[in-house]
């Protein structure tokens, strides 16, 4: 859909035999309605001879097909000379189009009305909030307008109609795009890919005048989720107007399982980000409670052992109880006090610990215990360096612990994740965070 959005001045609707740059658009763009905005003086001049109508009546006889919507807004500007008269409401204008028609196209007209209208045009070409296009309409003359305007008191606009060049078919197409609008508003889509390709919403979340206002809550949204803020990034996504969903899921019975499945994927999700943005040293120092949680969450689904059975809860820790591994399988105490040289109860539950489990369980050998030993030496080398001195993690010291780099750890721990939620997980999860990018980025 197009709309177009026209103030009207004195070489509108038509002088010199010509049309005047509303009605020039009108039949070189066809939009599918017209917004003109009369100012008192213009309302005038037009009670007169009730010539706008005449003239949007004699391009429907010309092009019986089209039959665009007509919306007439009358101002109340008597100085059209003031700048600030009009900048707020025309934008308020193209605010209510756009939210009326998400996906309509608004032209401008930059050539008619006064000097302060037109500024105010030209502004509006250049806001990304907006599906905006400026359109110039050159004069006919090639030079400043020498002709009679509508303004005066002779004018004839049956006479115009009658006359008209421009009905011609032969006659040029006046009309022109300035680059100088394209290369504003490029450069400003420009700033916002660099912050979507850095995945930084909440950098974008303080350019709002330069996202469109329909994407506006999806990059608070996003912003929160990249945060880790679930609750609130949930909250945020109830009724978004997105073409597909914010968190891919197959349906669960199980509540808890759901829960486990949510927070670890979205956590990995986070990772994910810190690994793409180059941030590795925070990657580090974040990954070491969700290894643990997904070396437990595989330990239950695909070994079938509730590392429950062996611990107990005090506070926020989980502690590893010698009684309870006794009573559950005591062959499993001995291997544990064989394996760390007798192993201390009440110790927090962790990394190594589980690595030993999978161990006694026979899968250190299989493609998961082998990433999880990896991890196991990378959080105990690079981890332990990041926290306690003042070297960075780089993508180097990743490769020489465990044989492959930050994108490729993502990846496993992603196919992981499927592995042990299956009945859960959908891919597509994965790439929410681009495919919400590429959807902000085309609606600019």
């Amino acid at each position: 859909m197009k709309v177009l959005f026209s103030c009207v001045g004195t070489t509108d609707p038509i002088r010199g035999m010509h049309d005047g740059a509303m009605l020039h658009i009108m039949r070189h763009y066809r939009p599918d309605a017209v917004v003109m905005y009369v100012s008192p003086e213009m309302k005038a001049h037009d009670a007169k001879d009730n010539r706008y109508a005449l003239a949007f009546e004699s391009i429907q006889q010309r092009y019986p097909d089209y039959h665009p919507e007509i919306h007439r807004i009358d101002g109340d500007a008597v100085d059209v000379s003031e700048f600030d008269s009009f900048y707020e409401p025309f934008q308020k204008i193209v605010k209510d189009w756009s939210a009326q028609y998400p996906d309509a196209e608004i032209l401008l007209n930059l050539s008619s009305g006064s000097t302060q209208m037109k500024m105010t045009m030209a502004l509006l070409a250049m806001d990304l909030r907006y599906r905006t296009k400026g359109i110039q309409v050159k004069n006919f003359e090639q030079r400043s307008g020498t002709s009679e305007r509508s303004s005066e008191d002779n004018y004839d606009i049956h006479a115009e109609i009658e006359l008209n060049e421009d009905d011609d078919d032969a006659s040029p197409n006046r009309c022109s795009e300035p680059d100088l609008f394209l290369i504003r508003r490029n450069e400003e889509r420009q700033r916002v890919k660099a912050m979507l390709d850095q995945y930084d919403y909440k950098a974008l979340e303080a350019m709002r005048d330069a996202i469109p206002a329909d994407c506006r809550k999806l990059v608070r949204h996003l912003a929160h989720r990249s945060d880790y803020d679930f609750a609130q990034a949930e909250q945020l996504a109830e009724n978004l107007p997105v073409p597909f969903c914010l968190f891919p899921m197959r349906p669960c019975k199980s509540w808890a399982t759901k829960r486990a499945y949510r927070e670890e994927s979205e956590y990995l999700l986070c990772l994910e980000l810190m690994q793409k943005t180059g941030a590795l040293t925070n990657f580090v120092l974040r990954l070491n409670p969700l290894v643990l949680r997904l070396q437990q969450a595989y330990l239950k689904q695909i070994c079938s052992f509730d590392c429950g059975q062996i611990t107990i809860r005090k506070g926020s820790h989980v502690l590893i109880s010698r009684d309870k591994i006794r009573a559950l399988d005591p062959a499993l105490e001995t291997y544990l006090d064989q394996h760390f040289n007798i192993f201390r109860d009440n110790t927090d539950i962790s990394i190594v610990f589980c690595n030993a489990l999978l161990a006694y369980l026979g899968k250190a050998d299989t493609e998961e215990g082998r990433l999880f030993t990896a991890l196991e030496k990378l959080n105990q080398s690079q981890r332990n360096a990041a926290a306690h001195t003042l070297n960075n993690t780089t993508e180097q010291d990743i490769y020489d612990l465990i044989g492959f780099g930050s994108k490729k750890l993502v990846e496993k721990l992603e196919a992981l994740i499927q592995e042990i939620y299956a009945d859960l997980c959908d891919p597509k999860l994965f790439r929410i965070y681009d495919t919400c990018n590429e959807y902000i980025y085309q609606r600019l």
